[in-house]
């Protein structure tokens, strides 16, 4: 399993360095880490597999538990096991291992992970059972939240017991597949005019999941990778990451609030449904990534599933520096809906799509001030009906040029305030 992990940390090397020129300004972080004490917490030392289980749980689950605001609850070098959920309620602090290459935290093998004492997340428009690994619920309060992640792996490799998802909807469907780390606010959109002060933070991770028919959805054990669910003031970074084999290898939900920020960079994520997914936010961040083997790379909504779309601000959003790859017929490289202020530039796509690489802005109310350019499609091979590289709908007062292999099609593209400059064709 070491080698698995160590293998792991060498693929996101090799991917960042490949797939980014400018990777420095981004290492500083922008939420200070947290330090007025530090437990240590080393992976029990038992020959048999359910009793380092139980005993890795009850060393981790203490020190969570008991750690103050502000605290750092540091895990040693070695393998820990666990086999059911931990749970801490209203943590402001840190989680960290001693490096993605030496701290593993694992399920325990040929046993089915207990999620039976996880809280439920109830949005407005559907009600879940939860099934975490860990799971950092809030309470609504004023104070500022900080939840950091950070210097470790985890391997997903065995189903959970059942779960319901979609509960009382005609889609409802029990689920085995496991949410590695999530951080979200109990009364999510719920409550809109009471946000909360949630800031999460995920830096140098390693999440590995895998594929198999035993998984009731979409045959990944891992459901969400790393996860967050405002309704929040706050930021989501997640930086210098590796996710593989996962529904949702990052989602970020609810980062709504004036000054909410969503950032995702330097980071590797490899056989996806989503390999981005976030929808109740307006201001994203998505630079110098590596995005493989997914049906949607990214998918930015600034409304609810429902389509409803709260009062707020409009923010300001970039995508920049990314190379995507994907592979289904209506799947995209980008996909976003109802978010304004936009810039898609300097970006790789590669796969095969009726969409493209680009599908926006959405089919409810539209975006505007978008600018897409400098962006290589060659890659991309389009599928009828559209046969496009670039899909529009419903986009306004927008610049649209420079791209190689610049195909435009969609109900938008006749649109008279979006200006379509020249593009490049693609070297032989």
């Amino acid at each position: 399993m070491k080698t698995l992990v160590r293998l792991c940390f060498i693929l996101l090397s090799m991917s960042l360095l490949i797939g980014c020129s400018k990777t420095d300004e981004f290492l500083e972080d922008s939420q200070p880490e947290l330090k007025k004490a530090k437990t240590n917490v080393m992976p029990s030392a038992a020959t048999d597999v359910l009793v380092k289980a139980e005993e890795d749980w009850n060393n981790i689950n203490e020190a969570l538990q008991n750690a103050g605001s502000g605290e750092v609850v540091q895990l040693g070098e070695g393998l820990f096991y666990l086999h059911k959920s931990i749970i801490r309620w209203d943590f402001n602090g840190t989680l960290r291992g001693s490096g993605m290459n030496e701290t593993i935290i694992q399920t325990v093998p040929g046993e089915l992970f207990d999620v039976s004492e996880c809280p439920p997340i109830h949005w407005t428009f559907e009600e879940n059972d939860g099934g975490f690994m860990f799971c950092f619920p809030h309470n609504f309060t004023t104070d500022e939240r900080i939840v950091m992640v950070s210097e470790l792996s985890i391997v997903v490799s065995e189903p959970t017991t059942h779960y319901l998802r979609w509960k009382g909807l005609e889609k409802e469907m029990e689920f085995n597949s496991l949410q590695a780390i999530n951080v979200f606010y109990t009364n999510l959109d719920n409550d809109l005019a009471n946000p909360i002060n949630l800031n999460v933070l995920y830096k140098n991770l390693c999440i590995t999941g895998e594929k198999d028919e035993k998984y009731a959805y979409e045959g990944f054990s891992i459901f969400h990778g790393l996860a967050a669910c405002g309704y929040s003031n706050g930021s989501f970074e997640a930086k210098n990451v590796y996710v593989e084999n996962a529904a949702g290898c990052i989602t970020p939900f609810g980062f709504y609030g004036d000054d909410a920020t969503v950032t995702v960079k330097n980071s590797t994520l490899k056989s996806c449904v989503h390999g981005v997914y976030s929808f109740l936010n307006h201001s994203w961040t998505i630079v110098n990534n590596v995005i493989e083997d997914s049906k949607l790379g990214v998918v930015m909504l600034k409304q609810s599933i429902s389509g409803e779309i709260p009062d707020g601000v409009d923010g300001v959003s970039f995508v920049k520096d990314n190379r995507i790859c994907f592979e289904y017929k209506q799947g995209l490289g980008v996909g976003i809906q109802n978010v304004n202020n936009v810039e898609i530039k300097n970006n790789t796509f590669v796969g095969s799509s009726m969409f493209g690489g680009i599908g926006g802005a959405g089919a409810i109310t539209g975006g505007e001030n978008w600018i897409i350019k400098d962006n290589d499609f060659c890659g991309v091979v389009p599928q009828p009906p559209f046969n496009c590289t670039i899909w529009l709908n419903n986009l306004t007062n927008s610049e649209i040029k420079n791209n190689t292999n610049q195909l435009i099609g969609g109900p938008g593209a006749a649109e008279s305030s979006v200006i379509i400059g020249p593009g490049h064709e693609c070297d032989e």
